[in-house]
Formats: C-alpha cells, sequence, structure tokens
C-alpha cells in the first residue's frame, strides 16, 4: 500500500500540534514550577590541614622558610654585587692597560730618540777625535788642538748622558712591558671571572 505524501505530511503535522497542545495543557493544570532555596548555612571556619608531622609546629616551619628566602635573597643579593665589583675591576684594568700602553708607547719613542742621539754622538765624536789625532800628529797650531780636545770632551760627556737616558728609557721600556702583560692576565681572570658570575 502507497501512502500520498500531502497525507503523510498532514498526518505529521497533526501529531506534532497535539503533543504541543498536550504539554501546554498538562502546564496549564500543574501550575508553576517551585524551585527549592536551599536554607542558609553559615560559613564553616577554615581549618587548618593536619601536619604530616605530628608534633612539628606549623608557624615554626613558616619562620625557617622565612629565613630561607631571606638568605636566599641575600646570596642574590651578595652576587649581584660582586658581578657588579667585578665589571668594576675589569672596566679598571682595560683603563689601567690603555694608560700603560700609551705610557709605553712615549717610552719606546723617546728610547728610539736616545738611540738616535747616540748614534749621532758617537760619530760626531769619533770624527772629531779622529781630527785631533791629525792635529796632534801635524802639531800646528795649539789653540786649535785645546778646542778640539774640549770638543771631544764634550762630546763624551753628552755620549754618557744620553747613553743613560737611552738605557734608562729601554729599562723603563721593559719594566712597563712586563706591567702591561701582568695587567691583561689580570684583566683575563676578571673576565672569565665575570662570565663565571654571569652564568649563575
Amino acid at each position: 500500500m502507497k501512502i500520498d505524501p500531502d497525507v503523510w505530511l498532514l498526518a505529521t503535522a497533526g501529531a506534532g500540534l497535539i503533543a504541543a497542545g498536550g504539554a501546554l495543557l498538562r502546564s496549564a493544570f500543574v501550575g508553576p514550577r517551585v524551585v527549592e532555596v536551599p536554607a542558609y548555612e553559615p560559613p564553616v571556619p577554615a581549618i587548618e590541614p593536619a601536619s604530616p608531622h605530628p608534633g612539628v609546629d606549623l608557624t615554626a616551619l613558616r619562620d625557617e622558610l622565612a629565613a630561607a628566602n631571606a638568605t636566599k635573597e641575600a646570596q642574590r643579593i651578595e652576587l649581584v654585587e660582586q658581578r657588579q665589583r667585578s665589571e668594576r675591576q675589569v672596566q679598571g684594568a682595560q683603563a689601567e692597560i690603555k694608560r700603560l700602553s700609551d705610557e709605553l708607547e712615549a717610552e719606546k719613542s723617546r728610547a728610539t730618540t736616545t738611540d738616535a742621539t747616540t748614534k749621532e754622538l758617537r760619530s760626531k765624536l769619533a770624527s772629531t777625535e779622529e781630527e785631533l789625532r791629525r792635529s796632534k800628529s801635524h802639531v800646528s797650531d795649539p789653540k786649535a788642538l785645546v778646542s778640539l780636545q774640549s770638543e771631544v770632551t764634550e762630546a763624551q760627556k753628552k755620549l754618557k748622558t744620553v747613553t743613560e737616558e737611552r738605557d734608562s728609557a729601554r729599562s723603563k721600556v721593559e719594566a712597563l712591558e712586563r706591567l702591561v702583560e701582568g695587567v691583561r692576565a689580570r684583566s683575563r681572570e676578571l673576565t672569565e671571572e665575570l662570565k663565571t658570575l654571569k652564568g649563575q
């Protein structure tokens, strides 16, 4: 048997209307729903959980925790201060290296100048001594001989002074080189220490 689709649609719509009407009638006769409100209960005071270790005072544990936190904070502050001190020391060492390097360059320049002056004076002294020997062998003018002799003496004095200056400049250069190397080594140590502190 075949059902006509129009009849099928009409039957379905009718069934839906009957169901809706029944629900409407049921609510009309039953009345409004009453919602029950629970009675007021005063709040229960918070009870601290029982300690897992009987006999241990929670206040004492809190005090210990606060002391541990204070100690940790003090260590953190000390670490920050130590890092800052190390940074200042590294910067100071670098500034000292720069100052010493500049001084070293100035002393090297002075030593080079005194070397050149020493060579020049030695050459002049050698030529004056040669001239003095020639003059002595010809014995021409005693005044010229005395003049040459005083020139030789003066040149020897200057040479001695310049040689002492040169030796002093060289020793200062060597001392400054050792000092710069020592400060550089200390700077490297401080830099490594600072890296370690920053890593913590």
